[in-house]
């Protein structure tokens, strides 16, 4: 026999605690390992999102630009300052007090307004129009 014998009741509670530890590290465990596959899946979909919306602005940029080149009225000039503005100031870092959606919103809101204001279809220069195709002149 041994000098210390123990209880039998030590001996449950120790077997219980073991689960229970055992339980509480592969649950921890289980946490690190989805969290490290979230953050990978996350970041891949922000990734391909984000290249999607780098392109529209690129896109509506570009136009903004050339079509700053050109004569056009003055709230057509105002519009197209105030869009190259918005594309300048829109967030390039990771800022949790920016608000992404609504600027990119504002941004696509004013370009369609662009559009109405130029007489296009589809933004100014989309996918209806062509060099063939004639412009509204909306100037007096």
């Amino acid at each position: 026999m041994s000098t210390a014998s123990r209880d039998i009741n030590d001996l449950f509670d120790d077997i219980v605690l073991t689960e229970e530890e055992h339980a509480r590290r592969g649950y921890e465990e289980g946490i690190a390992d989805g969290r490290a596959q979230g953050n990978q899946e996350g970041y891949q979909l922000g990734y391909a999102q984000g290249v999607q919306l780098g392109e529209e602005l690129g896109v509506i940029y570009g136009e903004v630009v050339a079509q700053q080149q050109l004569p056009h009225t003055d709230k057509v000039l105002r519009t197209l300052q105030q869009l190259r503005t918005l594309i300048e100031q829109f967030p390039r870092h990771n800022d949790p007090e920016a608000d992404i959606i609504g600027t990119v919103e504002l941004i696509r809101n004013t370009h369609r307004r662009l559009g109405a204001l130029l007489g296009t279809k589809k933004g100014i220069n989309g996918p209806q129009s062509s060099a063939t195709e004639e412009r509204k002149d909306f100037s007096f």
